[in-house]
Parts: structure tokens; sequence; C-alpha cells
């Protein structure tokens, strides 16, 4: 049985796993995150973390797919401004005690005009329980621009390095190149497109809009041309504290649902 298991977390694990989106508005947006400039860029795009303007903490958590064990995610991280830029420290795990991958990143991003650039450093730990443990680093560069007061562009490379899951195989972690549009038409609504291409996959879409009332609750729905899979989010916003939940649906899989949290420390 947990030869079985470790099978199946492998397999769903190749599209699932460090796919850096985890937590915040993108998370009900189609996971449509690299235009966005907030503290969640922690798990998106590093190059983001540059419109952070006050030090915050971030916590989320997924369970996917209703499955009781191993298709889990959960992360913490921290971003603080610098007088010379934006760094931040993060860590995830997906998994459980049969197969699970960790990830530990610092990354550092810095506003220059319109434009902003970051690079996140990462340290991977892979861990399959009839195998062993492998570890390994791999290096992600982004940035963004503000084409306009209304429209951000947004790219990232993660993986740039090309490392390999560890010395002793040639499987690498995913390669993924995202490049994406934050659009705010109005102050109550946001539109977000953006593409992404893993090495040797097939290109996916993701589309996203949120609509805001009271300027305190966003209401979310997104998709992703991959596997068919639709978004809905909620957000509660306070004068420190942010509150999103996220719902996914594959058509195969089922539902998968996300908790994040976001707390701004006072200055």
């Amino acid at each position: 049985m947990k030869i079985f298991v470790i099978f199946a977390l492998l397999m769903l694990s190749s599209y699932l796993s460090f796919a850096q989106s985890l937590g915040g508005s993108a998370a009900g947006l189609g996971e449509a995150g690299v235009a966005q400039r907030d503290a969640w860029s922690v798990f998106y795009n590093v190059g983001g973390l540059a419109g952070v303007k006050q030090t915050t903490l971030v916590a989320g958590y997924e369970n996917r797919f209703g499955f009781s064990e191993g298709l889990h995610a959960a992360g913490v991280g921290i971003v603080k401004p610098m007088n010379f830029g934006v760094g931040s420290l993060s860590v995830y795990r997906f998994g459980d005690a049969l197969y699970s991958e960790d990830q530990i990143a610092l990354g550092f991003s810095h506003q220059v005009g319109q434009f902003s650039f970051g690079l996140r450093l990462n340290g991977y730990q892979y861990h399959i329980e009839t195998v062993g443990t492998r570890f390994t680093t791999a290096v992600d560069v982004g940035g963004t621009t503000q084409l306009s007061s209304e429209l951000t562009f947004g790219m990232q490379i993660t993986n740039l390095t090309q490392a390999r899951k560890s010395r002793f195989t040639e499987e690498k972690i995913p390669t993924l190149v995202q490049t994406g549009l934050n659009y705010r038409p109005t102050e109550t609504i946001r539109l977000i497109a953006e593409v992404e291409h893993q090495v040797q996959q097939n290109t996916n879409a993701k589309f996203g809009a949120e609509y805001t009332a009271m300027k305190k609750i966003n209401f979310r729905c997104g998709v992703q041309t991959a596997h068919f899979q639709q978004f809905f989010g909620l957000g509660l916003n306070h004068r420190l504290l942010q509150i999103d939940y996220a719902l996914r649906t594959h058509s195969e899989l089922g539902l998968s649902h996300q908790l994040s949290l976001a707390y701004k420390l006072e200055r």
C-alpha cells in the first residue's frame, strides 16, 4: 500500500509541487501571481517584493483534492523592507512522511524607477521513505514594470540554473517561464492574465478577475487551461491583517481548499 501511495504522489507532484503558488489573492485568481507586487510575491514572483512597504508575515495551507494524507502544502514567510531593497525568507513543504518536498528560500528585490528586479536562492530537500533524502539548490529571477498607473507587467524564471533534484539523478526541478499582466481599470475591479511555460511541457494560460466591495471584501474567480482547473476566492482586509480563502476545482481530482493569512507589523 505504501508503494502505491508513493507512486501516486510522485505522479501528481510532477505538476502540483514547487510551482511557487501558495496564498494571497492569487490563489483565487487561477494562481496568476507573477504580475502582483505584495508580500505573497515571496511564493510567486520574487521581483514583486519591491512593492512591499511594511514588514509582513505570511502563512498559508492547502489541502489538495481532499486527500487525507500526502497532498498537503504549507508555507510561511517574512518580507522586510530595507534601505536598499526588500528581503524575504520563506519555508515551504509539500507531502508527508512517505514522500515530501521541502524548500527554504532567501529572496531580495530592488526598485529602479518603474522597474523592479529580484533574485531568490532556493534550497530543496526531497524525501522518499523507501529511497532516502536528497538535497539540491536552485536560483530564480524575476521582475516587474509599471506600464501605467493601471497596468503592471511581471516575469519570472524559476530554476534558471537548470538544477537537478540531486547529483544522483538526471531528473531536473521544473524550469518555468512565467509572464503576466495585472490590470486595474477601476478601484473595485482587477483583471489578471498570465502565461506559464514549463520546459518540455504544455503551456498553461491563467486568467482571473477580482471585485472589491466596501474596500474590505474581495470576490475572486479564475481559470487555468492546463487540466482545466477553476478557482474561486474570498478575501477580507483589515488595516494590518488580510485573510484569504481559495477553492480549486479539478474535473477529475475534485476540490482543493486553501487558507492564508498576511499580517503587517506596525513600524
